[in-house]
């Protein structure tokens, strides 16, 4: 497998894989109110659930290196190149000839990195059991999975478009089934 291909098709990928880990890590709803913070393993929650902070901050890794490596080896470190391209696949894609995917790209790789400098978002705990991350945190991953199903699903090439499609529903299903066993 040659470097462009890693950087352009595997890493993104693998990226959307630590998304959604870290994604439903943050949004399974806590057993009680006082128990131990989300992302914390304790009986009767997955422990692949507990590694969501560790997946979630990969992810963004991943993300950067797809960046800088598709913005070198394929657009030549050109802004005009990257837009062009961008504007080119939007296009056959969707009709619209924009390169502002650039933008919106940019965007949620800045939002994302923030994100994971801030650290994990806060546990309930007996002085707060209603903690619940801030509405900035879920307006960043509410555009971050959007984002995320544009490239794993529309964007994507056929061959990965039905796996990233079942990756979202599967998300879309754990989040769904932990809290509504908890009845939130």
């Amino acid at each position: 497998m040659s470097l462009v291909v890693c950087c352009t098709h595997l890493l993104p990928r693998l990226a959307a894989v630590a998304f959604a880990w870290g994604l439903c890590a943050r949004w399974e709803a806590p057993a009680t109110t006082s128990g131990p913070r989300p992302g914390t393993f304790r009986p009767g929650t997955a422990r692949w659930l507990s590694l969501g902070p560790w997946a979630w901050r990969v992810g963004c890794g991943l993300l950067w290196l797809h960046v800088i490596g598709s913005w070198w080896m394929v657009h030549s470190a050109s802004w005009q190149r990257a837009w062009q391209h961008t504007a080119e696949v939007t296009e056959r894609m969707t009709g619209f000839n924009t390169g502002m995917g650039v933008i919106w790209n940019l965007a949620a790789l800045a939002a994302w990195t923030s994100d994971c400098c801030a650290g994990w978002p806060a546990a309930p705990s007996a002085a707060n059991p209603a903690a619940v991350p801030s509405r900035w945190r879920r307006v960043v991953e509410i555009y971050l999975a959007f984002l995320w199903f544009q490239a794993a699903v529309v964007f994507a090439s056929p061959a990965a478009r039905a796996v990233m499609l079942a990756l979202c529903l599967g998300v879309v299903g754990v989040i769904v089934a932990s809290r509504s066993s908890r009845g939130d």
